[in-house]
This record gives structure tokens, C-alpha cells and sequence, in this order.
């Protein structure tokens, strides 16, 4: 059995793109906690891989639209790096939105507390549970003084 490896780079994009916007929509909480910048990135790289796959269709085309391509998959790979480093709110998950409302100690305890059971989830259903998280959570860390 032959399976064409442009055919199988475009499937893996694709499943990039999907998975990067199951997660945009709030899915796969547990697993966006462990790697939140590579989740983000998911969907640019997934159109990278989707345009890795026509290189040999656009390298028989003429030499601008093959420039205009190679052009394209720089932007691409240097959109999905910057992605990757610096993520844009609108690719985030409106949990994560939320959650980055509060100061940097109450999302360090709130990912802490993530680690210890499931019940966590709960807390990010809405930002009203978000809020009562982060206020729970602040009672239980030091004050500074």
C-alpha cells in the first residue's frame, strides 16, 4: 500500500487546524494547562503543514507564483513562531481570557490547583467562576507586606 506523503502532510495539517480550533472553542482543558503556547499555535502550523503539501503542484508553476509561495511559507513559519512566543487573545480560549484577568500569583495558584484533582473544571464555566476561583484562591496565598 502506497500512501502519497503530500496527501498525509495535508491530512496532518488539517488535523491541526481542527484540533487548534476544538481547543480555541474551549475543549481539551486539562491538556491546554500543560503547554498553553504550543496549543495556540496549533492552527498556523497546521496551515503551514496544508501548504508544505502543494510544493510540488506550486514548484511546477511559474516562478513568481513559486516565489510568491516560498514567500508565503516564510510568513507562515515566522507567524507561527510569534504565535507560539506571544499569544494573541483572540486565538485563546475565553477560559484562559478570563483567567488572565487576575494577577499573576492567582493564575500561578489556579494552575497549582490544577494539578492536584478534576475539580478545577467547575471553576472555569463561566467568568463569575472564575472570579470566586481567583478570590477563594487569594485568601490562601501570603500577604505581602
Amino acid at each position: 500500500m502506497n500512501i502519497d506523503p503530500n496527501l498525509a502532510v495535508s491530512v496532518l495539517g488539517v488535523l491541526f487546524v481542527f484540533v487548534g480550533v476544538f481547543i480555541r472553542l474551549g475543549n481539551m482543558k486539562p491538556v491546554y494547562w500543560k503547554s498553553p503556547r504550543t496549543m495556540v499555535g496549533y492552527i498556523p502550523l497546521g496551515i503551514l503543514f496544508i501548504l508544505a503539501s502543494i510544493y510540488d503542484f506550486v514548484s511546477k508553476q511559474g516562478v513568481y507564483i513559486f516565489y510568491a509561495y516560498i514567500a508565503l511559507i516564510v510568513i507562515v513559519a515566522g507567524l507561527t513562531i510569534y504565535i507560539t512566543s506571544r499569544p494573541p487573545n483572540f486565538l485563546k480560549p475565553t477560559w484562559i481570557r478570563w483567567i488572565e484577568k487576575h494577577p499573576r500569583p492567582i493564575q500561578k495558584a489556579m494552575a497549582a490547583d490544577v494539578g492536584v484533582n478534576d475539580q478545577w473544571q467547575q471553576n472555569v464555566i463561566s467568568e463569575a467562576a472564575v472570579d470566586a476561583w481567583a478570590k477563594q484562591l487569594s485568601r490562601k496565598l501570603p500577604k505581602n507586606k
